[in-house]
């Protein structure tokens, strides 16, 4: 596919609880701006991968490369400190904080040397991101409870572009969206390519997984069924893939 090499390696990893095995022997390759679309019925095992990439759950086996080197994520915030970010389907937003600080959230700015929350820097970043990547909000003063499901999405997916530096993990974006909205939040999707990131997809609508994705790659059971090229398969193929039935 590319002669580039991956911004991060899964190689056969398996992942068991107790007796329960919830993914095996699986294996993908996530580039610099391409887009992965993660596919599978319910309880194929899409959000351990997830799990497995941003620090919450420690493969039983296997190897994770980033960047070429082996590394092993403790726990959720030794996968961002490489530079890995995930925009959950709950979207981890503060309802009753205005955007600036939901995008700095965690990981304030302050003035030194007495410590003081640096709003006027964290309010102009956060306007600034947001004009860049053309999400539509009053300003960055909003409340979030104030905003519509899509504006909030695309802060979730503004917060992550700050500070990932590789990989954008995105779980159901738009699962909760209007036909417009989705449009909007998929062109946003979309536009993170330009920003030399890999992004992994997971997304129950084959519509948009052709829409968007460069790559699929399924899941059944636990187990990868294979991975496609977007443009060289089809729905039925897809289709057929997730469910076992030809």
């Amino acid at each position: 596919m590319t002669d580039i090499s991956p911004v991060l390696s899964l190689k056969n990893i398996h992942k068991a609880f107790g007796g329960l095995i919830a993914i095996q022997d699986f294996s993908l390759d996530l580039f610099q701006s391409k887009i992965v679309a993660l596919v599978g019925d319910n309880g194929a095992g899409k959000s351990t991968v997830i799990k497995i990439i941003s620090g919450i759950y420690r493969p039983t086996s296997g190897d994770i490369k980033l960047e070429g080197e082996t590394v092993s994520f403790s726990d959720a915030s030794s996968s961002r400190s490489k530079g890995i970010e995930v925009v959950h389907q709950d979207l981890a937003l503060v309802d009753e904080q205005p955007v600036y600080m939901n995008m700095f959230l965690g990981q304030e700015l302050v003035k030194k040397p007495f410590g003081l929350l640096d709003k006027v820097r964290m309010r102009q970043e956060s306007q600034n991101l947001v004009d860049a990547l053309d999400v539509r909000i009053p300003s960055a003063n909003s409340t979030i409870r104030d905003l519509s499901g899509g504006q909030r999405q695309g802060i979730a997916i503004a917060r992550a572009v700050h500070w990932a530096s590789k990989l954008i993990l995105l779980d159901e974006p738009t699962a909760a969206l209007g036909v417009a909205e989705t449009a909007k939040v998929e062109e946003l999707v979309a536009s993170l390519r330009a920003r030399k990131l890999a992004i992994l997809l997971i997304s129950h609508s084959l519509d948009q997984v052709f829409r968007l994705s460069d790559q699929i790659c399924v899941l059944r059971r636990g187990q990868q069924i294979g991975i496609r090229e977007t443009h060289a398969t089809d729905k039925n193929e897809i289709i057929s893939m997730i469910t076992g039935v030809n």
